[in-house]
């Protein structure tokens, strides 16, 4: 799999994730999951990344 590849679906995965939330998470309770969700997807980015340095 390629890195865009990788990185297109990650953030296919993020957009998902991000619209569940703000359509069926109540108002009061928002934040703290965005941010738990953007600090997530910013591991696998560089997880992956530090993964395809290691590799190439």
């Amino acid at each position: 799999m390629t890195f865009k590849k990788a990185f297109n679906i990650g953030y296919f995965i993020f957009l998902l994730t991000m619209m569940i939330v703000y359509f069926f998470i109540p108002a009061e309770r928002k934040f703290p999951v965005i941010l738990m969700l953007t600090v997530v997807f910013g591991l696998y980015q560089f997880i992956f990344l530090f993964y395809k340095k290691r590799v190439s």
